[in-house]
């Protein structure tokens, strides 16, 4: 049985992207101008960006398709004495009574979805944006050659509290589709027995250069701006942001 975004993967994900990083934090606070404004976070996991939002009064919804992410960041909103308003939900089925000032979804999450339900995400966030309003969406990007990985190997090793939890996977990549196939697999280990088992398909859209350009002009999008956002995950680590209008 395959889990998506499982007890395990949450827990792993957990060890090094509980919090958005300061560039990356910084370009998102730049577009909320003051705490009256709504903004709303599809795809919002365990809270990485929402959570520093709320902290600031920020009011923003959240929404997400794995429960475990969704637990997870209500867990650290309640920690930290903040109320999250979070609700189970896929980005090509959202509706919403509520308008939205701001939409954002960072961390190259849009290109987890597929060809073939972008128009409908696309559509559901216009759908709920004010007028004069911004979405900012973040894709990844095809940077070259993959390294396909047809066995299993490990590629992470976590202890957490008295728990071992083993990160292993699979590469293989569909040139005609662009998409990047990631096999997960995730063992709880306690006294060298694997106590439980998760398996999670990753599959990732990889945009060519200007094609994301060629995805929202066809989809109704005229004014739109790419933001380059130097360092924004890290030293030597930058990352590209679409700015659009309704």
């Amino acid at each position: 049985m395959e889990d998506y975004y499982g007890e395990l993967c949450t827990r792993i994900y957990e060890t090094n992207k509980s919090i958005a990083g300061k560039e990356e934090l910084k370009f998102y606070l730049s577009f909320i101008k003051d705490k009256d404004m709504q903004v709303l976070e599809p795809m919002c996991g365990n809270g990485r960006m929402l959570i520093p939002l709320l902290e600031r009064g920020i009011n923003i919804d959240g929404f997400d398709l794995s429960e475990e992410m969704l637990g997870l960041c209500e867990s650290k909103a309640r920690n930290l004495n903040l109320k999250a308003n979070l609700i189970r939900c896929r980005l090509e089925e959202f509706t919403s009574d509520k308008n939205y000032d701001l939409i954002i979804i960072p961390f190259g999450s849009f290109s987890l979805m597929p060809d073939e339900l972008v128009k409908d995400g696309l559509s559901n966030m216009r759908n709920v944006l004010k007028e004069g309003g911004k979405i900012l969406l973040t894709v990844m990007t095809n940077k070259g050659p993959v390294e396909e990985i047809s066995d299993w190997i490990e590629t992470n090793r976590q202890i957490i509290g008295s728990d071992e939890i083993i990160e292993y996977k699979k590469v293989s990549f569909d040139q005609k589709s662009n998409m990047l196939n990631t096999k997960l697999k995730y063992h709880l280990v306690t006294d060298v027995q694997v106590k439980k088992e998760e398996l999670m398909n990753f599959p990732v859209r990889l945009y060519e250069n200007e094609e994301f350009e060629t995805v929202l002009r066809s989809n109704g999008f005229r004014n739109f701006i790419r933001h380059d956002v130097a360092n924004g995950y890290g030293s030597g680590n930058s990352f590209q942001v679409f700015e659009c209008g309704k």
